[in-house]
């Protein structure tokens, strides 16, 4: 099978940022399992489950619950056609050197009690990526921020097919 490309700012496939849940729905049929993300002081995220393909997604309730993150977390999809999940750290960073995807910041997880965990955030692209003994194990994907309180939907998402 040929790996389905993940789009930064956009989504994946027919999937775009911005979509509700019974969009979703009806791309992909119902979720495996469904989960309210309570964040506390009234912030919330109804997260949408599905096993088999490797990926969730997050409705924000502060977004009017639009889709505004995807996690992936099988090697059926692949980030600038050179990253996937169970990639390699030194295949990873070696990969970075030839790609355009701006700053990073790296973070060890074993401080917050995470063994053998890292991550990183591509702040400009909002993406993270996620290690796990030295393989990756999750790629996460947002929309674009224009500041701290607007989101850049992408253009027209109704109207895109795969």
């Amino acid at each position: 099978m040929t790996p389905k490309a993940i789009l930064p700012h956009t989504g994946f496939g027919s999937i775009k940022f911005g979509m509700e849940e019974h969009e979703v729905s009806n791309y992909l049929g119902d979720p495996d399992e469904t989960e309210v993300q309570d964040y506390g002081e009234g912030a919330e995220a109804n997260v949408l489950y599905y096993d088999e393909m490797g990926i969730s997604m997050s409705f924000d309730k502060e977004e009017d619950y639009k889709l505004v993150e995807i996690s992936f977390e099988k090697e059926n999809f692949i980030l600038h056609n050179a990253i996937k999940v169970g990639m390699s750290k030194a295949d990873f960073l070696a990969k970075l050197e030839t790609l355009n995807m701006g700053d990073y910041e790296r973070e060890d997880m074993s401080q917050d009690g995470f063994d053998d965990k890292e991550l990183y955030v591509f702040e400009k692209e909002n993406i993270n990526i996620w290690l796990d003994e030295e393989a990756i194990t999750s790629i996460q994907i947002g929309p674009e921020w224009v500041d701290d309180e607007t989101i850049r939907w992408p253009i027209n998402f109704r109207d895109d097919e795969d």
